[in-house]
């Protein structure tokens, strides 16, 4: 329990630095469900290079064969649709819980805790992960990474 003031406020800090964590978690989902276009890229995959290309030439058309402004490109760049990423979100979740619950046990000793050699394994795993499916994704685009490796002629 707490015997000394230093501990209830060490307690005090702890409860209010979890809450501020936990309060930018509420924020980042709550922004996720309901603003389109503002934290997608945070757990989207990364559109392919030809819906990029679909989207600059129709805002081009759209203006008339003229440059278009950046609020157009930007526009016709948030209307491609995006998939949400899995692993992408496993690793943001992991990330506020294991940090969350380090800082909170560090406040409650009144010092750093050591970070066990499993807990940076979990974490491993975890980006390891996001790693793979980006390996996967690029390989399902050809293996380019979605990259086009066509010439002007069409030929390879």
């Amino acid at each position: 329990m707490i015997n000394t003031p230093w501990g209830l406020l060490a307690y005090i800090v702890g409860v209010a630095v979890v809450a501020i964590i936990l309060s930018f978690a509420a924020v980042v989902a709550w922004r996720l469900a309901t603003k389109r276009g503002e934290l997608d890229g945070l757990i989207a995959e990364i559109p392919s290079e030809t819906a990029l290309k679909a989207a600059l030439v129709a805002a081009i058309a759209a203006s008339g064969g003229q440059p278009p402004s950046a609020e157009a490109v930007a526009a016709a760049v948030r209307r491609v649709p995006v998939k949400a990423s899995l692993s992408r979100f496993q690793f943001l979740i992991f990330t506020f819980v294991v940090a969350g619950l380090f800082l909170l046990l560090s406040i409650e000793a009144g010092a750093f805790v050591e970070v066990p050699p499993t807990v940076l394994g979990l974490i491993g795993i975890s980006g390891g992960s996001f790693i793979v499916s980006k390996g996967i994704s690029s390989n399902s685009n050809g293996g380019s990474g979605g990259q086009n490796t066509t010439t002007g002629d069409g030929s390879q």
